[in-house]
């Protein structure tokens, strides 16, 4: 879990029990709380809550009063639910690609972890790294190399295209477009005292 979203769910837990704790203090709350109401809201009496049980009976006995608190009491957990579950991060899977066989499927994974170690295996590559994004009618391919110390792009790029061709076979009713980008390492300078 990332820092901004444990600080965003952690400060939203507290406000909810803060407000869950005034809720309730208000509640059972007795004339103290009364004083402060505006003026235009009934004054409960001296030695009653401003929730008594008269007021409760009283509003049970409507006929509106037990569908009104279920729908209530439905909305407002439908909403939460609603914003707790757009909150919670989804891991999607990550999808798989036809092969130019028939009822074929690959792991886009295990097709960029073969093109890797393809790409690492090309004389003077040190690192290579690949991303495969699958569309509805093509396929792109970023393709990320760097060479080892000595080793101009050009040495490279005709043998990455051979494994850019290896891609588009596995994935033939596609369209692979590929983008390579080529760095070389740095040599180490020896540091004199």
């Amino acid at each position: 879990m990332n820092s901004p979203s444990a600080v965003n769910r952690t400060l939203t837990a507290l406000a909810g029990i803060a407000l869950l704790g005034a809720g309730l203090w208000l509640l059972g709350a007795t004339r103290a709380v009364a004083d402060h109401l505006p003026a235009r809201w009934p004054a409960p009496p001296a030695d009653g809550v401003l929730l008594d049980r008269q007021g409760l009976a009283s509003l049970r006995e409507t006929s509106w009063w037990a569908p009104a608190v279920m729908a209530a009491g439905t909305v407002l957990t439908l909403l939460c639910l609603a914003w707790a579950v757009s909150r919670t991060p989804v891991r999607r899977l990550r999808p798989t690609g036809p092969l130019s066989t028939a009822r074929t499927q690959l792991r886009l994974t295990a097709l960029e972890d073969a093109v890797c170690e393809d790409a690492r295996r090309i004389e003077g590559v040190a690192q290579a790294r690949c991303r495969i994004a699958l569309r509805r009618t093509s396929a792109h391919l970023a393709l990320r190399v760097r060479t080892l110390p000595g080793y101009a792009a050009k040495d490279v790029l005709d043998s990455l295209g051979t494994v850019s061709t290896t891609v588009e076979h596995a994935l033939h009713p596609r369209e692979l477009n590929t983008r390579t980008r080529v760095s070389a390492q740095r040599h180490a300078a020896p540091h004199v005292r």
